[in-house]
């Protein structure tokens, strides 16, 4: 599978001899690279683990982290609950360089390709096997890791812009839960001028109780103990943290730096995801579209508080549009309406503002007949939007 991968793509090995500079890599063309070493994918039959990168402008960068399910169990593991291959993607959505409408064609874009099962942040050996009778082992941690520490190593060889004038960390599905685990990470560790974060289609409604344990489980706690802060490693060794706790206190300690979700209403993956969690789990939850849109408004009403928070809702089951090229044909009204009959920006429009210069402002789109938050959880609707949601404007300091 290591040949099949690099047959079709074009790759670049890390060794002591030879970096992979980014400077040596063909502009606007996807070029992968093994960084070799901890990393890996979830099976001994995966292919060799890659991430992918799209060079453009030095001072833009955006990090993608790729979406693609999860295995937190050996029932979901050996259920195929999630991508187990590294896999590139090709020209769609905002990794389309050529589409007149996409706001990041001029970026460098670093694509963490995902096919540890375990939102980008695990680091365990599982007590069960794949069927070549090797323990299945989840790095997402050090696969992350390999990609940031190939980036820093741009910084030093003059590849990559000492200070970016624009910085974007984004992805979808399983990668907007990794874009929220890394985010502060990620605002630390590089300068920037002006930055966003941008979660794609998983706001985190997980059955009760269950969110502590995954987390402990994947060996989040000790892969991240050193990007944890303080507060946030420790309810996650005790089995508690939840990805909102981890969002909460990133939206405090980056104030200035907006966080703007992207969210189908009643998101099906997300919902087929709780159900199997919980099914898995012995919990046998279940959750219907308008309680999923009801249990939704409530986090996002608690990340609401914060001035920095924004969110793009789309009516409709839609998963992931970022990636895709209805990321250009979505708006608040479905994935394809296209601007034809909303008010409101499109979510490309949108999402291109980010991140914002200084006295720029941009605002939370809904479109449905406004709802106070009492009536929410008995709502049989879910077009609606929450009056503890919008109106809501941020303006960048």
């Amino acid at each position: 599978k290591e040949s099949n991968l690099c047959s079709t793509n074009k790759c670049c090995n890390i060794t002591s001899d030879s970096r992979c500079p980014l400077m040596k890599l063909p502009r606007d063309k996807s070029s992968l690279i093994v960084p070799g070493g901890e990393t890996r994918c979830i099976f001994s039959t995966s292919t060799q683990y890659a991430f992918q990168v799209i060079p453009g402008d030095t001072d833009k960068l955006l990090v993608y982290f790729q979406g693609g399910g999860a295995c937190w169990d050996e029932t979901s593991t050996k259920g195929g609950f999630c991508t187990t291959d590294a896999v590139p993607t090709g020209p769609e959505g905002i990794f389309n360089r050529y589409e007149a409408d996409n706001p990041y064609h001029l970026y460098t874009i670093v694509h963490i390709l995902y096919c540890s099962g375990d939102m980008h942040g695990g680091d365990v050996t599982r007590s069960y096997t794949d069927a070549s009778g090797v323990p299945v082992t989840q790095k997402g941690a050090a696969n992350t890791l390999s990609a940031i520490n190939w980036l820093l190593e741009q910084k030093e060889n003059g590849s990559l812009s000492p200070t970016l004038s624009s910085f974007i960390v984004m992805g979808c599905s399983a990668g907007s839960l990794g874009t929220q685990l890394w985010a502060d990470y990620l605002l630390k560790t590089f300068k920037w001028n002006k930055a966003a974060i941008i979660p794609d289609s998983y706001i985190g409604v997980f059955p009760t109780g269950t969110q502590g344990q995954l987390l402990y489980d994947f060996g989040v706690c000790s892969a991240l103990q050193n990007i944890f802060p303080s507060n946030i490693y420790n309810q996650c060794v005790n089995k508690v943290l939840t990805i909102q706790e981890v969002t909460q206190n990133y939206l405090s300690l980056h104030s200035t730096v907006p966080f703007s979700f992207i969210q189908s209403k009643i998101d099906n993956v997300q919902i087929q995801f709780y159900i199997a969690i919980g099914q898995t789990l012995g919990l046998g939850s279940y959750i219907t579209p308008e309680e999923f849109y009801a249990a939704s408004n409530v986090i996002m009403e608690g990340y609401n508080v914060y001035s920095n928070f924004l969110t793009y809702l789309v009516n409709g089951q839609q998963h992931c549009f970022t990636p895709m090229d209805l990321f250009f044909t979505s708006d608040a009204i479905s994935a394809t309406d296209d601007g034809k009959t909303t008010s409101y920006q499109v979510m490309d429009e949108w999402s291109g503002t980010f991140p914002l210069k200084p006295r720029e402002y941009q605002s939370t789109v809904c479109e449905g007949e406004l709802q106070s938050g009492e009536f929410l959880n008995t709502s049989a609707s879910t077009t609606y939007c929450s009056k503890n949601l919008i109106p809501k404007t941020y303006t960048q300091k």
